[in-house]
């Protein structure tokens, strides 16, 4: 199997931006209701979730789950 220059140079790209504290998806998951709990009442994020704050800029796949989890919790709140 062969990756697209686009590939390449999307995999380069998160080679670069990981850093030393950068947390796994499963992480992110895992701690992403309390950090949707924190945008919707407009509270200040902890330091701690600064880390998850960081994942979702640099992760689609859990930026998607993110902003599903946002509509979700918007919707309940509105009932």
């Amino acid at each position: 199997m062969s990756l697209s220059n686009e590939q390449i140079q999307t995999l380069v790209g998160l080679v670069v931006t990981t850093g030393p504290d950068d947390m796994s998806c499963d992480d992110c998951l895992g701690q992403i209701g309390e950090f949707a709990e924190h945008a919707l009442e407009g509270r200040e994020l902890p330091e701690a979730m600064q880390i998850v704050e960081n994942h979702l800029q640099q992760c689609p796949c859990c930026k998607d789950e993110y902003e599903a989890l946002l509509i979700a919790l918007k919707e309940l709140q509105a009932n």
